[in-house]
């Protein structure tokens, strides 16, 4: 499954991963440990990823603005 995803920096205390479509946020002192922190929660807790497995029709697209 595809997920897009906002990561920030968090000043002096690393990085902050957030998956809007299921609301879950996770930080690490890296950008890549934050991202692996939330993959570690998704796979915890696979029920929030229940919502968009069962979408019909469902497409990830960025925009620019």
């Amino acid at each position: 499954m595809e997920l897009a995803i906002t990561t920030e920096r968090a000043g002096e205390n690393g990085w902050i991963a957030f998956a809007p479509e299921v609301r879950a946020t996770a930080q690490g002192s890296t950008e890549a440990d934050a991202k692996d922190n939330l993959r570690a929660l998704l796979a915890r807790y696979p029920d929030l990823l229940e919502e968009p497995r069962r979408a019909t029709d469902r497409h990830v697209e960025l925009i620019r603005l």
